[in-house]
This record gives C-alpha cells, structure tokens and sequence, in this order.
C-alpha cells in the first residue's frame, strides 16, 4: 500500500533523494514539497507533477500561483480553540522574522490566522496520507502544517537527531519521543542478567569524550559554527561594525550589485550586530563569580532564536519561566547559577531577537539566581552542582554522562533515560529536588543500557548537511536508510 505525502522541509538537497527512494523503492506518491530555491530544480527534474512551493513564500505568506485554486478553509471558535497551545508557540516562533522589532502582536496573529487558512486548505484539497518533516518544524510555515496535522488527527513523521554520532530515528512527534525506544529501553532494565553491554566503537568514543574537558567534548554543530564561522564569531565593537556596514555597501556599489534591498538588509544586520553588543556588555556587567561551594543546580540557557527553545521547549522556550519555577522551588540555602549559551552574543545568529536587557533583569533579581560569567565551562559548572537544568539542550545528555542528574523542561532524544527528571509540571520540578536533594545517583550501566538501546532502534545517517562532512555513511547510503526508516515507521 503506497502513501500519499507532503513534504514540509526540502531545503536540503539530501531530502529529494529521500522523497526519491521512498516513491521509487516503497511506491510513495509525494504530492506536496516545502524548501528552498536550490532544491526546486533539482525537485521539479525528479517530481514534475509535484507542487514545490518555496520557504521564502511561505514565510511570507504567499502561495505557488499553482495552488491558486485551492480555497483556503474559513475558521471558527472549535479549530482555534484546539489550535490554542500551537498559537502562543507559533507566536514566539515568529521572533526569528522580527528583523527590525516592527513584528507587532497584530501582524503576527494575522499571519497566524493566514496560514492556518492556507494549510488546512491544502490538508483538505490534497488528503495526505502523512506529513514528513526532516526534524521538528520551526519555521512557522510548517509548524502550523503541524499543528492543524496534530488537532487533526493526520500522522507526521520527523527525525530526531542524537548525540550518538551519526544516529537518528523516526518519531511521529517531537514532544512524545520515541515509544519504541522507551519501551526497549524498558524491557533492558526489567532484565534480572544483563549481558556486558557494547556499544559501537564511534558511541564509546562518545561517551570516553564527554569525560574529557568541554574543549575536547564540545557539542559537533557547536564546534562546526565557531570553526566554520571563525570570520563571523565575535561581534565586535561599535566602530568596527560601522566599518564593516560602510565597506560591504562600497563593495556594493562598486559591484553594481547594491539595491534597496541589499541595503535593507545590510542595515539591519548592524543594528543587529549593536543590540547583540549591548546584550554582551548587559550580560558581562550582571554576571560574577559564583561559589562552587555552596549547593547548587545549574541552568544552561539556550541560545534563540533556535529549534532547540522553539518549538521543542513547549511553553519554556520562554526560559525565564524554567529559571522562575527553579528559583521559587529550590531548598534553602541552595543556588541556581545560570549561564548564558556562547552562540548568543555570536555574529552568526540573529540572536538578538529573542532576549532583551529586561530578560537578563528578570534573572539576576531573583534572590537566588546569579548569573554566571562567560568565562566559566559549562562542564566546570556541572561537575559541582547538585544537577543540571535545561530546556532541551545537549547539557542534559553532557550532565548525566558525567555522573550528574539532570532537569529536562523541555523534550529532547535523551528523556528517557535513567537520572533524567522531564519537569513539565510543578510536581515534577518539586519531586526532582527531592530526590536530589535525597543523593540520587546515576547508575553507569543504566546510562550504557541506554546508549545500546539508542543504537539498536536508530539509523545510521544524518538529516543536515553539515553533519553529513563527519562521513558516517555516503550520500546514497544516507537516503536509503532514512527512506528505509520512514517507511517502516508509518506502516
């Protein structure tokens, strides 16, 4: 029985080969792409009866003259109810858009209520099967694709990327994880005789070097941006961002290549570049050295605006509500000390429009919140705390491989694993404490039985370009297996 499916993120070339293997080895009829413009040819070559329809437009909210047809659904009080959660995330998603702060709460309910007209249109007109995303939609375009497939009751799919080097599985959403993986990782606990546990020999090498120093341990994408963006890292101060805005328009102009467009945007890449300036020196002038002494919980922030805060933070991808909840629930005598992402205050994300001088005030006025400088590792910092706290970062998985428990208020690949506390809820945060506070311990072979269970219900692949240079697998192996895998997780 072949599958009839939308494709919401095409903006890497890798993901037409998928949707290439699925059609030609499994029978799929892809009917609908999403992605970039470098794709669109290479899509329409292969899928000529396919509608693409670009981010670009659809960030925008505009259409493929194509889907013109298409009616898009009216809406009532019962399908915006249902859709309300989605709202207030979609809404925050949107700060990736605000370029020079103009993005009101107005035109962004309007997009809102925009798109969601669109997609339910297409959803009614086009009647897939499923809806396959690369990883969790954060886009906004194809966030709301997922939240009408969710109120719905229209099956998605999407990848989860691990730590594990070159290991993704299928899940049917971010926020639920995998249920294959839980159950198995389930069953291996409830064994009485474990076997000695192997891991592959890239997992172990893994694990040996997050007991390493955060040089040698540092994060894959995190390593890739600041080697890969070297010319782009630090800001810089006022006049050499005023010196690099003056000498990319001359060479603008001296290209015949300017327009108002480019100049629009050059413009606001600076203002951008100060704010971030401003953000850094705010940041510097609250923090200060922290007693490693008294006990402590460790907040890492998240950088935004980024997938890992929205959507896949739920409601703390507003983060100060993590560090709020924290601060109100910890024992006396306790310290929460929260450190700022190093991505940030960088000149390769647009950083500044998500967090504002107001959101680091917030922080430092809690009595027992300090704000940690940027100087201090985010491994110094676990290492002598009582556990780490995060929305969905990699600092969770870094935590509990070092030995220390972990709060997880958001979702991520590794909440089911043992020393792991998911604290969505006040009773949650407040049950985590106390089990800490009582010396929880992780057990080394619970984290191992873990790994082993990821290893064995994932793929070998990768899902963005950049991961692909750590060389895993070849490109035509990468489609097969992530096409393989799709297909047998909808059947």
């Amino acid at each position: 029985m072949s599958k009839k499916a939308i494709f919401a993120q095409t903006e890497q070339i890798s993901w037409v080969d998928v949707a290439a293997e699925l059609r030609d080895q499994y029978g799929w009829e892809i009917c609908y792409f999403i992605g970039g413009k470098k794709q669109s040819k290479k899509a329409a070559a292969s899928f000529p009866d396919t509608v693409f329809h670009t981010k670009d437009l659809a960030r925008s909210n505009r259409w493929p003259e194509v889907c013109n047809q298409i009616p898009s659904s009216p809406l009532d009080e019962t399908l915006l109810s249902a859709l309300s959660y989605h709202e207030s995330i979609y809404m925050k998603m949107l700060d990736r858009n605000d370029v020079d702060g103009s993005l009101t709460y107005h035109k962004r309910i309007a997009s809102y209520h925009c798109q969601v007209m669109y997609w339910k249109g297409v959803l009614e007109h086009f009647k897939p099967d499923v809806v396959v995303y690369r990883i969790a939609p954060h886009t906004g375009y194809d966030y709301v694709l997922y939240a009408l497939c969710r109120v719905l009751s229209i099956p998605t799919v999407m990848f989860e990327r691990t730590s594990l080097p070159g290991r993704v599985y299928p899940v049917s959403s971010f926020e639920d994880a995998s249920l294959v993986i839980r159950k198995a990782y389930a069953d291996e606990l409830d064994r009485k005789n474990n076997p000695a546990i192997s891991l592959a020999p890239e997992t172990e090498a893994h694990l040996e070097n997050l007991s390493k120093t955060f040089k040698e341990a540092m994060p894959y994408h995190l390593k890739y941006k600041l080697k890969h963006y070297k010319k782009k890292g630090d800001v810089g101060g006022i006049p050499s961002i005023l010196f690099r805005f003056v000498g990319e328009v001359s060479n603008a102009v001296w290209d015949k290549k300017a327009n108002r467009e480019y100049f629009n945007e050059r413009y606001h890449e600076s203002i951008g570049r100060v704010k971030r300036k401003r953000l850094l020196a705010h940041y510097n002038q609250l923090a200060k050295p922290v007693d490693m002494n008294l006990p402590y919980i460790f907040v890492a922030l998240q950088c935004e605006p980024e997938r890992q805060t929205c959507p896949v933070g739920g409601v703390f991808g507003n983060q100060y509500l993590m560090v709020n909840l924290l601060s109100k629930l910890l024992p006396h005598g306790w310290m929460l000390y929260v450190k700022e992402h190093v991505s940030q205050f960088k000149d390769y994300q647009a950083a500044e429009r998500s967090k504002s001088l107001d959101f680091y005030d917030r922080i430092a006025a809690r009595p027992n919140v300090e704000l940690v400088p940027l100087s201090y590792t985010s491994f110094e910092l676990i290492d002598r705390a009582k556990a780490s706290a995060t929305v969905s970062g990699t600092v969770g998985w870094e935590s509990i491989v070092r030995g220390k428990p972990s709060l997880l208020f958001g979702h991520s690949w590794y909440r089911d694993c043992r020393g792991v506390f998911v604290t969505h809820t006040i009773e949650d945060c407040k049950e985590a404490i106390r089990k800490i506070q009582n010396g929880f311990q992780i057990d080394r072979n619970e984290l191992l039985c873990f790994a082993k269970v990821v290893e064995s219900c994932s793929v070998r692949g990768y899902i963005d370009k950049f991961y692909g240079k750590m060389n895993i697998v070849s490109s035509e192996e990468n489609a097969k297996n992530l096409a393989g895998a799709l297909h047998e997780f909808t059947f």
